[in-house]
């Protein structure tokens, strides 16, 4: 079971070059960190 982007599965979905899908993932990555660090309302 894969938890949170993955660079691989967005790479192959959506047929982005390697780099690019890690780029993505990273940036998927901090903006769930970022969020889970926010108080809920």
């Amino acid at each position: 079971m894969v938890k949170g982007p993955d660079p691989l599965h967005l790479a192959e979905v959506f047929g982005l070059d390697e780099k690019t899908a890690m780029r993505y993932a990273h940036s998927a990555r901090a903006l769930l960190e970022q969020a889970a660090e926010q108080p809920s309302q």
